[in-house]
């Protein structure tokens, strides 16, 4: 009877169903390594488009072209990436970039409303918008060129291989030993289904006796270990990406809750400051009321100072700016100040105030501005979180080599978890509503980054929740102790005579208020609300003081100090007083030749005494002298 042998039947049905364990697992394989790919191209596409649309965006909002190109050619070490373009209000391209300048765009915004990607053949197209904060500005456009179909084809090609070489020498052996091939082979098929099947990367198919054979189950399992290998790295990304934007979306929840807590901060003060003016307007005359109606704008306007220098502080902190006036300084007359600082709100909240501290002079080396800073925000936190009833301890010690400063109380107490987050920016013990003007969160940051700045360190001890807090500032005792510098109380006079001043500032009830204080020193004085304004007046008639605001319409207060000094030779002292006060707005006023640099909200007597350093006597010399700092 003609037909096929059993041996062939046999060979041929192991051949088929190896051939076909084999399809299936390159098949699968070369669609999963294909779509994990092309993911991988998107995903890495929208991350730079991502990184430049954030770089780009303040280009787009102060219309600075060069920036946006120059962020866009930063694609050019990606030389994949052909052609990059931005495009505003849906016009035309803001500013382009292209690897070949034969390389097309489009000629108007291809943008959508959102992000999106197009595969055209060798070419990946996504579009991206441009936001600031929140809000969209423009669109991001980005062409490049993937080696997807390169990486399937080489793949397949591996694949192809693999399989061709597994089916060799399947064919070979099974010549001879069918059941030492179709067991192993049977046992790969499995393998590969399971795999398929469960997604689980780690099962192997076992080794065979056969060596021809065995090559088979390595190729496959190495195959396996080549797909684990680039699915750990995708997953890894993966889970550093959802990380990312854990950590994003944390640090925007805290923003928001800042801001929050600013305003909060910003309208109590607001709130008594507006009630004082209503209790003026209706005193009818009543010197009381006015007195009291005065010392509580006075004191809640030294609230708010103090929460803008609270945060300028964070924020030259945080980029390494914040410098100390380091100095022989008396740590016994820095906590009598602070105690004079805090003593009212302790009365107020009904605080038993202890103080031990020595009579003798303790100096350290260092700032004492800060110093009472520091000890002024622990005192305050102390009486913020202690029921009105408590008691807050002031203690001081003098040790071998360290001073060391107790702040105490008997208050709410801080949990051990919390205890290590205390310190960090914004946070705070206890966030509830009950606990009223809770502050921003930013005291002990400020006083701990301080005290490391001196050289020290700040301790807290407390037992938990209801059983008080004990911060201690340890600061290193000098070598040679030092006799400190006394200071000179300031002593406000009228002026040596009356000088002819200018004042300039877009605010008007500002510079309203600035023309009747330096009237009633005596001066005469001319008010103008714009920088040309200003120039034209100083231009006519020179004065001898000339105080500008910065921010000014027309022409900024920089303008008008640069002309001031190229075109005028008298000797017009110019006074920047302006809401900017960081380090690099000084060096800007000085370079636009400004003599000196105050910063709103300036106490009266600090410019009244500018003014009578000016206003020289006649026979005490020539007054047209100027020293520029």
């Amino acid at each position: 009877m003609s037909g096929p042998t059993l041996r062939g039947q046999l060979t041929f049905a192991s051949m088929a169903t190896t051939f076909v364990a084999l399809l299936l697992a390159a098949g699968a394989l070369l669609g999963y390594e294909l779509n994990t790919y092309r993911r991988a191209w998107v995903e890495d596409l929208h991350a730079q488009a991502d990184l430049i649309a954030r770089a780009t965006a303040p280009a787009l909002v102060f219309d600075d072209r060069k920036a946006a190109t120059e962020n866009l050619a930063l694609l050019g070490t990606r030389h994949r990436i052909r052609a990059a373009a931005i495009y505003r209000d849906g016009g035309p391209p803001f500013a382009a970039y292209r690897a070949d300048p034969e390389q097309a765009i489009p000629s108007f915004d291809p943008g959508g409303g959102g992000a999106s990607e197009r595969f055209a053949g060798t070419t990946l197209e996504v579009v991206y918008p441009v936001e600031q904060d929140g809000k969209p500005i423009g669109t991001l456009f980005v062409r490049a060129e993937h080696d997807i179909r390169d990486r399937a084809l080489g793949y397949a090609a591996i694949l192809a291989v693999v399989s061709a070489v597994s089916l060799l020498l399947a064919g070979l052996v099974f010549g001879r030993l069918q059941r030492t091939i179709t067991d192993p082979l049977a046992r790969v098929s499995e393998v590969a289904q399971r795999v398929m099947a469960r997604r689980d990367w780690n099962l192997r198919a076992p080794q065979a006796r056969n060596r021809d054979i065995a090559l088979l189950v390595d190729a496959f399992n190495e195959m396996l270990d080549e797909v684990k290998k680039a699915t750990g790295e995708l997953q890894h990304e993966t889970l550093e990406r959802r990380q990312a934007e854990a950590r994003l979306q944390f640090a925007d929840r805290r923003k928001d809750e800042f801001l929050a807590t600013l305003a909060h901060e910003l309208r109590n003060p607001l709130a008594p400051m507006a009630n004082a003016t209503t209790m003026i307007r209706l005193s009818d005359g009543d010197p009381r009321t006015r007195e009291k109606g005065v010392e509580i704008l006075e004191r809640q306007l030294r609230h708010i100072v103090r929460l803008i220098d609270d945060l300028l502080d964070i924020s030259r902190i945080t980029t390494g700016k914040l410098s100390l006036q380091m100095d022989s300084v008396d740590l016994v007359g820095v906590l009598r100040a602070a105690v004079e600082t805090v003593q009212p709100v302790f009365a107020e909240r009904q605080l038993a105030f202890d103080i031990d501290i020595p009579e003798e002079r303790c100096t350290v080396r260092g700032d004492a501005a800060r110093l009472l800073q520091v000890v002024s925000n622990l005192l305050s936190n102390a009486a913020r979180y202690t029921p009105p009833g408590g008691r807050v301890r002031l203690a001081m010690r003098a040790l071998p080599e360290v001073f060391e400063v107790d702040v105490a109380d008997n208050g709410i107490g801080i949990a051990h978890e919390m205890q290590q987050r205390v310190f960090e920016l914004f946070e705070q013990a206890d966030k509830s509503l009950e606990r009223g003007n809770a502050g921003l969160g930013i005291g002990l940051t400020l006083a701990r980054q301080i005290v490391e700045l001196h050289g020290g360190e700040i301790r807290l001890r407390s037992e938990g929740i209801g059983q008080g807090s004990t911060f201690t500032v340890r600061l290193p005792r000098p070598d040679r102790p030092d006799e400190p510098v006394q200071e000179q109380e300031p002593q406000l006079r009228g002026p040596a005579r009356a000088l002819d001043v200018v004042v300039a500032d877009d605010n008007v009830d500002f510079a309203w208020s600035l023309s009747e204080l330096l009237e009633s020193a005596g001066h005469r004085v001319r008010v103008f609300h714009d920088g040309i304004d200003a120039l034209q007046a100083i231009r006519t008639a020179p004065p001898e003081v000339a105080i500008l605001d910065i921010g000014m319409p027309r022409m900024n207060g920089y303008e008008v100090a640069r002309l001031v000094r190229a075109e005028i030779d008298a000797a017009v002292v110019l006074v920047a007083l302006t809401g900017w006060g960081q380090v690099g707005d000084r060096e800007a006023t000085t370079r636009a030749g400004f003599d000196h640099h105050l910063v709103k909200p300036v106490a009266p007597e600090e410019l009244l005494a500018l003014l009578e350093a000016r206003a020289k006597p006649a026979g005490d010399g020539d007054d047209s002298a100027v020293n520029r700092p």
